[in-house]
């Protein structure tokens, strides 16, 4: 079942996806009062302070217990007349799921090398998520995780790491076998490099999902899961 699509006007809606620095409920509970930072250029045509508000739409977020319904901040381009929607990073799109649940699978199935029985009994008592949702997840994350870490070691080498550091990333990174299994084992090497260059909101490796997503985002990498 797809996420709900923010409603389309006369153009296309573009995607930032921005972490509030807060849980879901949090965000909820608290989203009247939150600061919603305009990016100085439009993302579409890179108009300069072109951005203004354009009220909200509505979305579900899910947990393997319940569905939440949260607002979702959407700016307009004077320019381009496209919309901008400031997505939080606990959403993936075209994903109804909270990212911390898709986390667990794909960390059970790459990192725990679990069976889909014992992903499935991590839920219990509840039977949400479905078992094919959760094969669809891994599917989906193997085959694009690809090109993440390739951008990923493209990026390490142009950080200009501190001699022998660069060695070191990369030893850690070729350890684990497959693709998805070295994306992870590369997120902490960029979280290191965010950090250092001021991202200080970025999730970190606790929540790697968030973390991926948001700068894979910010890149045009696409969809990771």
């Amino acid at each position: 079942m797809p996420a709900e699509v923010p409603p389309q006007g006369p153009h296309q809606n573009v995607l930032i996806v921005t972490d509030f620095a807060h849980d879901i409920q949090t965000y909820v509970s608290e989203f009247s009062n939150l600061t919603f930072a305009k990016p100085h250029l439009c993302p579409h045509c890179s108009a300069v302070e072109k951005l203004v508000g354009h009220g909200t739409y509505q979305r579900r977020v899910c947990s393997h217990m319940q569905a939440t319904l949260i607002l979702v901040k959407r700016l307009f381009c004077n320019i381009c007349r496209h919309t901008v929607s400031l997505l939080p990073s606990f959403c993936l799109s075209h994903r109804h799921y909270h990212t911390s649940v898709i986390q667990k699978v794909l960390s059970l199935r790459i990192q725990g090398t679990s069976s889909w029985s014992e992903v499935r009994r991590s839920f219990l008592p509840y039977d949400l998520p479905a078992l094919s949702t959760c094969r669809e997840w891994t599917a989906t994350f193997s085959r694009t995780c690809v090109s993440y870490l390739s951008h990923l070691l493209k990026q390490l080498a142009d950080w200009q790491l501190a001699p022998g550091k660069l060695e070191l990333a990369i030893a850690d990174i070729s350890v684990p076998g497959s693709a998805p299994g070295q994306l992870l084992s590369a997120v902490p090497h960029l979280v290191a490099w965010l950090r250092h260059s001021g991202f200080a909101l970025l999730r970190g490796t606790k929540s790697w999902l968030e973390t991926l997503w948001q700068w894979g985002h910010g890149v045009k990498l696409g969809r990771l899961v």
